[in-house]
């Protein structure tokens, strides 16, 4: 009698190792391409179902490229959301708190004519918007590089880099933030 082989089926054998190797950066390619390609001029081409064929056409070409990488994308990925995810705890605790800036607008009368400058109370990531997006691209790059991504596109870092950016990136922060409050006085 021949032995027949037991082989995973089913919703366990959907979600292995290729699912996240190849579906998952297909639809990540596929979405940024389309959401370019949407916002671009209020969408070009104009058509919905050329823009979804662009898109899946660059992704069919682009995953292959991608699948000796996907350990340090898949790496990004999870500490991305982890760090997007205190920035939005962040600016959450900052809007309780009611931490806001002042913000000066013109003022002018029925002719057009400016008669002087209002101040109106605003958020701080309003006033500081290009400040936070400055921060969040630091970020981003720190994200990029703790996860391995420069050794990803064969840029070599020193090792006492790679075994330290935590703590060079707690003295940078540390130097900014006196820096700061010496410039304030």
């Amino acid at each position: 009698m021949m032995a027949i082989p037991i082989t995973a089926t089913g919703i366990g054998s959907l979600f292995g190792g290729e699912f996240f190797t190849y579906v998952l950066p297909w639809l990540f390619i596929f979405a940024i391409v389309y959401g370019i390609l949407s916002h671009m001029g209020g969408g070009i081409p104009k058509s919905k179902p050329s823009r979804a064929i662009i898109g899946l056409v660059f992704a069919f070409i682009v995953t292959p490229y991608l699948a000796p990488w996907i350990g340090n994308v898949m790496e990004m990925t999870g500490i991305f959301v982890m760090v997007l995810s205190v920035f939005l705890v962040f600016v959450i605790f900052l809007e309780l708190l009611g931490v806001r800036a002042t913000k000066e607008l013109p003022k002018y009368d029925k002719d057009g004519k400016q008669i002087g400058t209002e101040k109106i109370s605003v958020s701080i990531f309003e006033k500081y918007g290009v400040a936070f997006a400055i921060l969040f691209i630091i970020i981003a790059a720190l994200v990029f590089i703790a996860a391995g991504g420069l050794e990803a596109v064969g840029i070599t870092v020193p090792g006492i880099v790679v075994y330290n950016y935590p703590l060079i990136f707690f003295i940078i922060v540390i130097i900014l933030l006196i820096w700061w409050m010496a410039s304030e006085s």
